[in-house]
């Protein structure tokens, strides 16, 4: 089944972008949802609406689908999670500011362990730069992992003027390696463990994505049924499921012009066209051809 997100325009997704916060608050707040209630309340289109559900689920925001069309929101979802390393960062940064205005004479102590270690600081203080940025490229593929490097990195970085250029920078590489080791060996994030991680979130990703988009075509089709219907209130829906070239197939048990239930019949759902089984041998071909 190709997906229809893949030929999504820059305009669409400009606009997911804009009023995605938003929606994730709400949802977050109703615990519960469905694409029909979504699309009314920030009056989005049909594909739109795929979309932005879709993303929701991949990014962890939904955490189950009901057979009924409703998604939940993942209790353990966090929005603010990046604010909070955000700030942990900020925090750190301002602590070793406060510390060199306190000491006034950091300069000038740095200048002396340099010259005392004839210039070998410097080298320890690039090397130790090289190591940190290769383990935050590394980390990053655990976020919240960065909240153990930074702040251990900055504190250890702000005591150079007391320990001198090159113990800190030793120990701001011993940082990073302990954060590295540490980290992958809970959540791989590099070698074998890490590509086989990939695999695994690619696989799982896809699979709620399919699905996602197949209760939403499911889920549209019903609505297209039912507005067809002379009572849609009193329409009853079963048995849904997604046939070929997009048709929605099911049975349908609706009152006729007299006010009395028919029983469930056989309806196919194709775009806007609504087929009930109305006993004709072309009804039978087109059910064999796409719900069969």
């Amino acid at each position: 089944m190709e997906s229809n997100t893949k030929n999504i325009d820059s305009d669409m997704i400009s606009h997911i972008e804009r009023i995605y916060d938003d929606v994730v608050m709400y949802c977050t707040h109703k615990k519960t949802f469905n694409s029909e209630l979504l699309c009314k309340v920030f009056e989005l289109d049909e594909r739109t609406c795929s979309e932005l559900i879709t993303t929701m689920v991949i990014n962890g925001v939904v955490g189950d689908i009901g057979d009924d069309g409703v998604y939940r929101v993942n209790d353990k979802y966090n929005h603010r999670d990046y604010l909070v390393m955000s700030n942990a960062a900020k925090y750190a940064g301002s602590q070793i500011k406060r510390k060199e205005k306190e000491s006034g004479n950091s300069g000038a102590q740095i200048k002396s362990n340099e010259k005392e270690s004839g210039g070998g600081g410097k080298y320890f203080a690039l090397l130790a730069l090289i190591v940190f940025l290769v383990s935050v490229y590394f980390l990053f593929r655990s976020p919240v992992s960065l909240l153990l490097l930074v702040p251990l990195s900055l504190i250890v970085a702000a005591s150079c003027d007391k320990v001198g250029a090159i113990a800190s920078s030793i120990g701001v590489i011993v940082v990073c390696v302990f954060s590295l080791m540490f980290v992958n060996s809970s959540t791989p994030i590099f070698g074998e463990g890490y590509e086989a991680r990939l695999k695994a979130e690619e696989l799982k990703d896809r699979l709620r994505k399919e699905a996602i988009e197949e209760r939403n075509q499911i889920s549209f089709g019903e609505k297209r049924l039912r507005n067809s219907l002379k009572d849609p209130a009193s329409a009853e829906i079963r048995s849904t499921r997604l046939g070929r070239s997009g048709a929605v197939c099911g049975q349908v048990n609706a009152k006729n012009s007299f006010g009395a239930y028919t029983g469930y019949k056989n309806f196919i759902q194709i775009g806007q066209m609504s087929l009930i089984d109305d006993g004709t041998k072309g009804f039978s071909d087109e059910w064999l051809s796409l719900c069969n």
